[in-house]
């Protein structure tokens, strides 16, 4: 009951974080989101999960707060080595190894300054999560996933149509000209 809880809070801020243009406030919504994933997580028996939503919380919150590039990516460097300390500390088989390898690409689409490239790294990292989180029956993460994957794909689908039509369009052009 419990679990279910968290796992509502959870969903509902991956859903609701898109409508809100404040980035403080988005960030808040987010970090909110991976605490209550976190705590999902561990009523489910996966401790690398949980700990991994704890580290892309506090990515969340050094993104928000630091503003020097070249320590954002050492903490963010940081937070790698302590997720595979922690991964090897909390290691349930292979959802673990999932959870470690979905959560490793997600802070390195996190540290992307072009949002194209970081949503195509959150999308080579879904299947790891997808996966993790059926071996598990993490329902609300799922539906989380879905979500994500859904949005992410549809907007990369939609970069790329934009992207060529305007190189066929500057094809004609200066075919014209």
């Amino acid at each position: 009951m419990i679990a279910t809880a968290f796992g509502c809070v959870a969903l509902l801020c991956v859903v609701s974080w898109p409508f809100f243009g404040d980035y403080r406030t988005v960030v808040k919504i987010q970090s909110a989101g991976a605490a209550a994933f976190a705590l999902y997580f561990l009523m489910l028996g996966s401790p690398t999960a949980a700990i991994a939503c704890l580290i892309s919380c506090s990515q969340l919150v050094i993104s928000a707060s630091v503003r020097d590039r070249y320590v954002v990516k050492r903490l963010y460097g940081a937070t790698l080595i302590l997720l595979a300390f922690l991964s090897v500390v909390t290691w349930h088989g292979i959802p673990s190894a999932l959870a470690f390898a979905g959560s490793s690409l997600g802070s390195l689409a996190r540290l992307q300054t072009s949002t194209t490239r970081m949503k195509g790294i959150f999308l080579a990292g879904a299947p790891f999560w997808l996966a993790h989180n059926l071996m598990v029956g993490a329902l609300f993460a799922l539906g989380t996933d879905l979500v994500s994957l859904a949005s992410n794909l549809a907007n990369l689908v939609k970069f790329l149509v934009r992207r060529g039509v305007s190189a066929r369009a500057s094809t004609l052009i200066a075919s014209i000209t």
